[in-house]
C-alpha cells in the first residue's frame, strides 16, 4: 500500500532533509507539472463525482411523490452546498491515505522540504513582521519576546530583526503600545533588532500596513516572516520556512500549518481540539492536489520580500457597495497573485513550532468568521479578472463556496419545514417507493460521513497509533475528548450556518457590513442577556422549525432533532461554554487535552505560563517585569 501511495505521487520516497540532485533549483519540473495534472484531474473527478451521486440520491428520494415546489427549492440548495462538503470530504480522504500509507507524506506533497537538508546554513537577513491594531500590547510582547529568545537559541539568531507594525488610532493605546514596547527593548541584549512603527491611517487595513513596511524597509531583508497579533513560532520553525525558500528561489509563499495554543475557556478548548484533529489530514489532501499553487493564511507563513512587494500589490475591488472597495481577505488572493507571477505557493502540512489563539467564545468566533464571510464574498468581483491562473479562480471558487452554502442550506431546512405540509406536487411521481426509502437512508448516512470526514479521519489518524494518542493524554483521554467534541460540533454547526445567512441577508439586503476591529483574544464570559441579544433570531428559527414540524410531520421531528437542540439550545450553549473549562482537582481537569498541554514547548509555556494545565518539561523562564508591576516570562536561552 506504500509503494502505491508513492507510485501515485508520481515520485519516489524521501525522507525529509535528504539531498536530492536536481538540475534546476525550481523544485517543478516537467513531471511534476504531469503529476500535478493528474492529481488535480483525479480530484475533480472525485468531486464532481460524487456530488452528482449524492444530488441523484436525492432526486429519487423527492420524486417519489412527485416534485413540488418545496423540493424543487430543496434540491437547488442542495447543488449549492455539496461541493464544499465533498471538496472537505476528499481533502480529508486522501490526507489520511497519505499520513497512514506513505513513508514520506510531506514529501510527496511539497518536493521543496524533502530537497533542503534539515542542516541547511541560513544567510541573508529576515525579518519577522507582526501587525497590530486596538491590541493588547502586553500579549504582543509576551509573543515576540519568546520568538526572539527562540531564535536567539539556534545559531542564527541575529539575521533576524522584529518589526511591529502598529495601525492602533485610539490615542490611549497608541501611549501604550510606545510606552510598553520601549520598556520590553530595554530588557533586550539587541534592542537595535526590533522596530516599532504607527502609521497615522490604516490605508488598505492589514495589507496596506505590510505594503506601506516592503516599500519603506524591506529591501534590506530576504524574507518576511508574517505574524499575526496572536501567533507564536519556535526559532527552529521558522528557519525551516527560511531554509526551504532559500533552497528553492521559485518558492514564493511557504506557509505553516498552524495549531492552537493551550485555552482557558470551554469552547475554545472543544473547538481547538476538533480543529486539530481535522486539520493535518485536510490540510495534507488539499496540498496533495493544489501543490505549487497553494494557499496563503495571511500570518505563521515565510514570504519572498522581493516577489511580494513586486508582483502582490492588490486592486481595488470594483463596485459599489457592499463588497466594493479594499479588498479585506487579503491573503488569498496575494497567493494567487504570486502564483500568477510565477512563484510558488506551498503549504507545510505537519505540525511543528507554529501556533497561534482561538477565538474564547462562540461570540467571538462569530465575528471572526463574519468578517472572513465577508472579505471571500469580494472574490464574487474578482474571480473573473483577465489573466488569473486557472487554480487561483479554483481557489478563490472554494473560498466563495465555504459561504455561500450556509444560507443554501438554511434555505434546504426551510424549504423542508414548508413540504412537510404537504404541498401539491408540480411534476409527476416518478419514482420506486421501496428504492426511494432505501436510498433515503443510505443518502444520510452518506451525508453525515461527507459532513464530518474531516474530524474522523483526523481522529483515526491520532487513535491508531499509540505515539498520537499519548500526545493528547492517553488513549482513554482522547477517545472522551472525540466524544465531547462530536456532540459539540452537533450543537455548533447550525449556529455558524443560520449566522452566516444572517449576515448576507444583512450584507445583501440592508447594506450593513461587519467592522474590522481586534478581537477579544482573552476572552470574557458572555451573559445571558448578551448571548440571547445576538442568538434569538437562532432561537425563534428553531422553535418555528419544530413547532411546524410537529404540527405536519411529527414522524420527521426525532430525525431533525439534533438540528432543533442546536437553534433551541444557542443561549445556554453560547454562555456555558464561555466558562472556564474544569482544572485542577476536577476529574474533568485535561479532558480535550492537546499535545502542547502534555508536554509544552518552550515557546508555549513563555506565553501561556498562568495556564494550570500545562505540564511536563520546558526551557527555563526568564521573568522580566515592566512598571505596572506585572510580570512577563519569556523562554531563556541556554546560554543563559
Amino acid at each position: 500500500m506504500r509503494q502505491s501511495i508513492d507510485l501515485l505521487s508520481g515520485a519516489s520516497s524521501r525522507r525529509s532533509g535528504q539531498k536530492r540532485a536536481s538540475n534546476s533549483m525550481t523544485p517543478t519540473g516537467a513531471q511534476s507539472r504531469r503529476t500535478l495534472a493528474f492529481r488535480r484531474t483525479t480530484f475533480g473527478l472525485l468531486v464532481a463525482g460524487t456530488s452528482v451521486v449524492l444530488a441523484a440520491a436525492l432526486a429519487a428520494v423527492l420524486a417519489l411523490d412527485g416534485w413540488s415546489a418545496p423540493e424543487l427549492v430543496m434540491f437547488g440548495c442542495f447543488l449549492v452546498s455539496t461541493p464544499w462538503l465533498v471538496i472537505g470530504f476528499w481533502n480529508a480522504v486522501i490526507g489520511f491515505a497519505l499520513l497512514r500509507f506513505s513513508d514520506d507524506p510531506v514529501g510527496n506533497v511539497a518536493p521543496c522540504v524533502a530537497a533542503t537538508p534539515i542542516d541547511a546554513a541560513v544567510s541573508g537577513r529576515h525579518a519577522v513582521v507582526m501587525c497590530v491594531r486596538h491590541e493588547d500590547v502586553r500579549r504582543v510582547v509576551r509573543r515576540l519576546d519568546a520568538v526572539i529568545a527562540s531564535l536567539d537559541a539556534t545559531r542564527y539568531g541575529d539575521l533576524f530583526d522584529v518589526h511591529v507594525l502598529s495601525d492602533s488610532q485610539r490615542p490611549e493605546m497608541v501611549a501604550d503600545e510606545e510606552a510598553t514596547i520601549a520598556a520590553w527593548r530595554a530588557t533586550l541584549d539587541a534592542p537595535e533588532r526590533v522596530f516599532y512603527r504607527r502609521r497615522a491611517s490604516n490605508e488598505g487595513f492589514k495589507a496596506g500596513n505590510v505594503r506601506e513596511f516592503l516599500h519603506s524597509r524591506g529591501d534590506g531583508y530576504e524574507t518576511m516572516i508574517a505574524l499575526d497579533a496572536d501567533s507564536v513560532m519556535s526559532g527552529e520553525a521558522i528557519l525551516r520556512l527560511v531554509r526551504v525558500m532559500q533552497a528553492n528561489p521559485r518558492l514564493g509563499i511557504l506557509q505553516s500549518l498552524v495549531v492552537g495554543l493551550p485555552a482557558r475557556t470551554i469552547f475554545a478548548r472543544v473547538f481547538q481540539f476538533g480543529m486539530r484533529a481535522s486539520m493535518r489530514s485536510y490540510s495534507m489532501g488539499a496540498a496533495w492536489w493544489s501543490g505549487d499553487a497553494g494557499p496563503y493564511w495571511g500570518h505563521n507563513a515565510a514570504i519572498r520580500v522581493r516577489a511580494f512587494r513586486e508582483h502582490c500589490e492588490l486592486p481595488e475591488v470594483p463596485g459599489g457597495a457592499p463588497l466594493g472597495g479594499k479588498i479585506l481577505s487579503h491573503d488569498l488572493y496575494e497567493a494567487v497573485l504570486m502564483h500568477k507571477a510565477g512563484y510558488e505557493v506551498r503549504v507545510l502540512p505537519e505540525e511543528g513550532g507554529s501556533w497561534e489563539d482561538n477565538p474564547a467564545t462562540l461570540s467571538e468566533f462569530m465575528r471572526r468568521n463574519l468578517r472572513w464571510c465577508q472579505g471571500n464574498l469580494q472574490y464574487l468581483r474578482l474571480i473573473g479578472r483577465p489573466g488569473l491562473p486557472m487554480m487561483g479562480r479554483v481557489n478563490l471558487a472554494i473560498a466563495i463556496l465555504m459561504y455561500v452554502g450556509a444560507p443554501a442550506w438554511s434555505l434546504f431546512l426551510i424549504a423542508g419545514a414548508a413540504q412537510a405540509w404537504g404541498p401539491p406536487a408540480l411534476i409527476p411521481a416518478t419514482g420506486d417507493s421501496n428504492l426511494s426509502w432505501g436510498v433515503g437512508a443510505g443518502l444520510l448516512a452518506a451525508m453525515m460521513i461527507v459532513l464530518f470526514a474531516p474530524k474522523i479521519m483526523g481522529y483515526l489518524d491520532v487513535a491508531m497509533r499509540a505515539s498520537e494518542t499519548r500526545r493528547y493524554g492517553g488513549r482513554n483521554r482522547f477517545l472522551s475528548g472525540t466524544a465531547v467534541e462530536g456532540a459539540f460540533g452537533m450543537l455548533f454547526a447550525p449556529l455558524v450556518s443560520f449566522a452566516v445567512t444572517q449576515f448576507m441577508v444583512r450584507l445583501f439586503v440592508f447594506r450593513r457590513p461587519i467592522g474590522w476591529e481586534a478581537q477579544n483574544r482573552e476572552g470574557e464570559r458572555v451573559g445571558w442577556s448578551e448571548a440571547a441579544k445576538s442568538l434569538w433570531p437562532a432561537t425563534a428559527f428553531g422553535a418555528a422549525l419544530a413547532i411546524s414540524l410537529a404540527l405536519s410531520a411529527p414522524a420527521v421531528l426525532p430525525w431533525a432533532l439534533p438540528v432543533l437542540l442546536s437553534f433551541l439550545l444557542a443561549v445556554p450553549f453560547a454562555v456555558l461554554t464561555s466558562y472556564d473549562a474544569p482544572s485542577g482537582d476536577s476529574a474533568l481537569a485535561g479532558l480535550l487535552s492537546i499535545p502542547e498541554e502534555t508536554n509544552p514547548p518552550a515557546e508555549v509555556r513563555a506565553v501561556s505560563d498562568g495556564f494550570p494545565g500545562l505540564v511536563g518539561s520546558a526551557a527555563p523562564m526568564q521573568p522580566f517585569r515592566f512598571d505596572d508591576g506585572r510580570s512577563y516570562s519569556a523562554a531563556a536561552s541556554p546560554a543563559e
